[in-house]
């Protein structure tokens, strides 16, 4: 075995418990990313395998407005597929008893749904038998939104339905792209018309299901259905793309919550450095004579980094192992919100991500102060007790430090699912922690030029934060960073919580009336003006298509901003109108004239200039009820969507859309004692006109966005406590120093309260400073996140971000006497004895 293993092993004997902040640091950083990685992989696999069921096929083709066609039917039934029709459509549904309504997801199925998985009634009744003489099953969630129980009557358009069961679980909810708004109500394919719900302009998602047969490769069926229909009007969507949205969310939750983990690791390899660094205070007197009796420097670094390897390697594979538990424990809570059962798995992609940035982050922390102790002469470490640990590294040391830093980035980016965000973090993270290190050496240097007071307790604890090796830039940096992610993501959450709500103008529309056809607008607008409150009614022409080409290239090839890809990934609104929509405003071009008649004319908005980088005079052909139109930009606007009113990315000029079939949107401005009437009076007259009520939309946002939240804040409480650790770190770094002095003082006849107030005042200011500072950069992190990133309003909250940040002042505090608190204890005569 190697000697410097040997005597690595044997110097850890009586001296691993210094190092216990290093492995507890480590574990915790690890495995914070360590259970997001594996709880993502666990989901993300999950969709890849139960793709079909998720899917409900092997391919969903989707069309809007009407079915699909008899030649695709044919196609497919040729290449031995058994086919399956689905139709979605946002409808009301009322309660017969009591009038109350809600807008509800309504689908329609054949007999042969689903093609795979399991549907689940909730009932001994099997799906066909529940569904048959009219009856309809429902989303658990309103059996008491409506007061609903099975047997009871309800409306669905000019139809009754009986309500057989509440559904358990419905194998393809989640698949396909089209964001669920409302609970599931479900009814046979038979018992559509009767509802005359369906009509002409109606927003209708025609989904034809196809199960292949087995063993099938989807991917020369995909190319054929491009070869062959190359001018087709749908959307085909595959088992391998089962639910994008679902793995476009997880992706991003999971980047942000492996950067927030991420920040308790850098956090935490402030602690390892600083646990390594009071490890080698130790062993400066070892390091000396080893020296002192001609042993190798190699020799010396080799002993070192064995130790340094042997506890990186404890602390990261013990936090890995916990973190891949972590799928086990979110399984019962994660069953509830997705289609299928997650079942946890060990892999070692999973593994070796966490792994790397544990090891990465100790090596990077810890080789600087190891190359100062082993650089230093025997003479200096024998007077370690009054100097402790300076200068710098020799250049291999620095240059070791440099390209591990450089890997760990390289890292954090490379792994990253968006690299212009963890670049952004990365950029953050360094900018945070330099303010937080320069305003520690400021304040260090600030308090050796106060002229010393004449209360001994404060110029004691002046002189602590100035002193030789003190840890006052130390404690800012694990503290504070810890601290400015909790103050950021509070003020984040609150924005998503309650910033919507303070945003809404005055005159926010209370409803959103959807699929008005054309011969009932004006006795709809008649009916709606005679509404008590009701007031400022708009109706707008909507058209539904999906945007083909620009300047003649594919809309596909056209995209010069992959973020607004989402341009293209569903079908898009259209409208035309004379005037200039309320709150727009002309950014280039000019508005057409009210009684415009010419060849088509477009005004675009901001997202789509920013998408494929167009400007007035560009061409740009949309796809309405598969007709190609071309138009020619007029100009370009930016919209304030917060003013929650109907507008539209693609406006069209009076003339191109005007003949085509299609509904209208309403909005209406309300009190909110007069929308339960409003919206039981126009569902009873026209039973097909959908309606979403504002309010409900904002209570469902902030149900999602407060779970991410909690996920967020979870996360980041590790960062804090990590910062915790790093902070009793960090002052354990400085114990030998401080036992030194307080013998000195004890003898010099000090009172023990003397240098407890100097104590408390000491660490007083370190945390006050920290949160001072946590409170300014969180608030910018914030602001930044919200008005830059996501274009969304930002207001300051500072009672929870003053609460959140003088959390940290408290924690200094207490874990500054716990850790420090034995120091006064030390007897004087003991350590003279020893000296």
């Amino acid at each position: 075995m190697n000697l410097s293993f040997q005597y690595a092993l044997r110097d850890l004997r009586g001296t691993f418990s210094s190092l216990r902040i290093v492995i507890i640091c480590l574990f915790l950083g690890v495995s914070a990313i360590a259970a997001i990685q594996f709880t993502s992989h666990a989901v993300l696999s999950g969709i890849e395998k139960n793709g079909r069921s998720i899917l409900g096929g092997d391919l969903v083709i989707r069309t809007i407005f009407t079915p699909a066609p008899d030649h695709l039917r044919q196609w497919l039934t040729k290449r031995n597929a058994v086919l399956t029709d689905t139709t979605e459509a946002r409808v009301m549904l009322a309660n017969t008893t009591n009038g109350d309504s809600t807008l509800v997801e309504l689908k329609a199925v054949e007999d042969t749904y689903p093609l795979y998985g399991e549907f689940k009634t909730g009932t001994e009744r099997n799906l066909q038998s529940s569904l048959s003489a009219q009856g309809i099953l429902l989303d658990k969630a309103l059996r008491d939104r409506l007061s609903l129980q099975i047997g009871d009557s309800i409306r669905l358009g000019s139809a009754l339905f009986k309500v057989t069961g509440f559904i358990e679980s419905e194998p393809d909810r989640a698949g396909g792209s089209r964001f669920g708004l409302a609970p599931r109500a479900m009814i046979s394919a038979r018992d559509m018309a009767s509802t005359k719900l369906f009509q002409t302009g109606s927003m209708i998602y025609y989904d034809l299901r196809v199960k292949l047969p087995p063993q099938t490769d989807l991917k020369p069926i995909l190319s054929a259905l491009k070869t062959d229909f190359p001018d087709a009007n749908w959307k085909v969507t595959d088992a391998d793309n089962a639910s994008p949205q679902i793995e476009r969310f997880v992706n991003r939750l999971v980047l942000f919550l492996t950067l927030v983990g991420l920040s308790a690791l850098l956090i935490g390899g402030i602690g390892i450095g600083n646990g390594v660094r009071a490890h080698l205070t130790t062993r400066l007197k070892t390091i000396a004579i080893l020296k002192t009796l001609g042993a190798p420097v190699p020799f010396i670094e080799n002993i070192y980094l064995w130790q340094i390897l042997i506890i990186t390697v404890i602390g990261t594979i013990s936090g890995a192992l916990v973190g891949a538990l972590a799928p086990s424990f979110a399984a019962p809570f994660l069953s509830t919100l997705l289609p299928f059962a997650v079942e946890p798995q060990i892999t070692w992609q999973a593994l070796m991500i966490p792994a790397a940035f544990g090891f990465l982050t100790s090596f990077a922390f810890t080789l600087w102060p190891l190359g100062q102790a082993v650089k230093t002469s025997p003479i200096e470490l024998f007077r370690s007790a009054i100097s402790p640990l300076q200068g710098k590294p020799s250049l291999k040391f620095k240059e070791a430090t440099a390209l591990i830093l450089a890997s760990l980035i390289a890292l954090a980016i490379g792994t990253a699912y968006s690299t212009s965000f963890a670049i952004w973090f990365v950029i953050g993270a360094v900018i945070c922690m330099m303010i937080f290190y320069i305003i520690g050496k400021f304040i260090s240097a600030l308090a050796g030029r106060i002229p010393a007071p004449n209360y001994p307790a404060l110029r004691l604890a002046l002189r602590n934060l100035h002193r030789p090796g003190n840890a006052t830039a130390n404690t800012l940096i694990s503290l504070g960073l810890g601290l400015t992610v909790m103050v950021s993501i509070t003020l984040i959450e609150m924005n998503f919580r309650y910033g919507i709500v303070q945003n809404l103008p005055k005159d926010a529309p209370a409803f959103f009336f959807m699929d008005i056809q054309g011969d009932q607008k004006e006795e709809f607008q008649n009916l709606l003006s005679h509404q008590e409150t009701a007031r400022n009614i708009v109706m707008s022409p909507n058209l539904r298509g999906r945007i083909v080409s620009i300047n003649g290239i594919p809309a596909a090839d056209a995209i010069k901003d992959e973020s607004h890809r989402w341009l293209l990934q569903n079908d898009r609104g259209f409208t035309y109108t004379p005037d200039l929509p309320a709150h727009s405003e002309i950014l280039s071009g000019a508005w057409w004239p009210s009684d415009y008649k010419g060849p088509p004319l477009v005004s675009v908005v901001e997202d789509v200039v920013k998408a494929f980088g167009v400007k007035v005079g560009d061409q740009i052909t949309v796809n309405i009820l598969g007709r190609d139109i071309t138009a020619t930009i007029a100009n370009t606007r930016s919209v304030n969507w917060m003013n929650f009113t109907v507008n539209f990315a693609i406006t069209f000029a009076p003339g191109a859309l005007d003949s085509a079939p299609h509904s209208w949107l309403a909005t209406v401005v309300a009190n909110p004692a007069k929308e339960s009437s409003i919206q039981r009076n126009i569902t009873a007259k026209f039973p097909n006109i959908s309606m979403i009520r504002l309010s409900d939309a904002i209570t469902a946002a902030q149900t999602i966005l407060g779970n991410m939240a909690n996920a967020v804040r979870g996360t980041a409480a590790i960062a804090l406590i990590t910062g915790v650790f790093v902070l009793a770190g960090s002052l354990a770094a400085t114990r030998t120093q401080r036992v030194y002095d307080i013998v000195i003082l004890k003898v010099l006849g000090v009172p023990r309260s003397t240098l407890i107030v100097s104590f408390i005042l000491e660490f007083m200011a370190l945390g006050l400073i920290a949160a001072s500072l946590s409170l300014v950069l969180g608030t910018i992190i914030s602001w930044a996140v919200m008005s830059q990133l996501m274009n969304l309003p930002w207001h300051f909250y500072p009672l929870p971000a003053i609460l959140t940040s003088l959390s940290g002042a408290a924690l200094t505090l207490a874990i500054g006497w716990i850790v420090t608190g034995r120091v006064l204890s030390a007897s004087a005569a003991t350590h003279l004895r020893n000296e």
